[in-house]
């Protein structure tokens, strides 16, 4: 598309693939087959392309009213392009797609909780993301980058490294580089009743992650009950595991 007839859109957060060969290792890594994929924003449909050589069938969703003639008038017959926000997608529609997309840096963490709430309706997904909040998703226990998100997207996904994607290789250039992720369902360690207030626990936790464990709990309950203080010792939460902490909730009758 001439640059005098698009208008790159900041409030969509656009920064679009420029790269085939990068559209194809992420078709790779997220081992497209005869089956349905749901596209995160098709943008000008450098990855929409590629996806169509390996899938049965391409749900591609677009935001950006400005895209959707040029994307339709250039999609294979296997494509279909929806002119829809990804966060009102009601994936059960699609019949178990796998998910693909090169997300918006600034709506992250909605598209995370969007792909979480609906994991049930959905094979896998493969996302690029920021590589400062792909890392925040690997991070081990015990590093400065673990936290609620860590746990969070955890305790449903396995979190794999695809490969790195410098700035380069999108228009406009961001000022930070990106990463490819694969996540994979996995079957949780434990069964928690309410999953949002178990991990609104978490997040209270991790606001204090400077703090002992014992003085961030504090911050919950009036009382650290004796049963706690096996698992807290000398921790702050940043040392604690996703399993210790479910013991800590339940301990504490959060």
């Amino acid at each position: 598309m001439p640059r005098r007839s698009f208008r790159y859109r900041r409030r969509f957060g656009q920064h679009f693939l420029n790269s085939s060969r990068i559209a194809q290792r992420i078709v790779e890594l997220a081992r497209v087959g005869h089956e349905t994929v749901c596209e995160i924003g098709a943008g000008k449909g450098i990855l929409t392309a590629q996806l169509a050589v390996r899938a049965d069938k391409v749900f591609a969703v677009e935001i950006d009213p400005s895209l959707i003639d040029r994307l339709r008038s250039r999609s294979p017959d296997n494509v279909q392009i929806i002119h829809e926000d990804f966060l009102n997608i009601d994936l059960s529609d699609f019949a178990e797609p796998v998910i693909v997309g090169n997300i918006p840096y600034s709506i992250s963490n909605e598209i995370l909780d969007r792909i979480v709430q609906q994991r049930n309706h959905i094979q896998r997904a493969v996302l690029m993301v920021q590589k400062e909040y792909g890392d925040r998703l690997r991070a081990p226990v015990g590093s400065s980058r673990y936290g609620a998100l860590t746990l969070y997207a955890n305790y449903y996904f396995s979190v794999t490294k695809g490969f790195a994607v410098p700035a380069r290789y999108f228009t406009p250039r961001p000022k930070v580089n990106s990463v490819v992720l694969l996540f994979e369902k996995k079957r949780v360690e434990f069964v928690v009743k309410d999953e949002a207030r178990f991990f609104d626990f978490i997040r209270t936790l991790f606001r204090y992650r400077r703090k002992s464990l014992k003085n961030a709990l504090r911050q919950v309950v009036e009382t650290v009950p004796a049963s706690a203080q096996k698992i807290i010792g000398n921790k702050r939460p940043q040392d604690t595991t996703l399993k210790e902490l479910h013991t800590l909730y339940v301990a504490c009758k959060v």
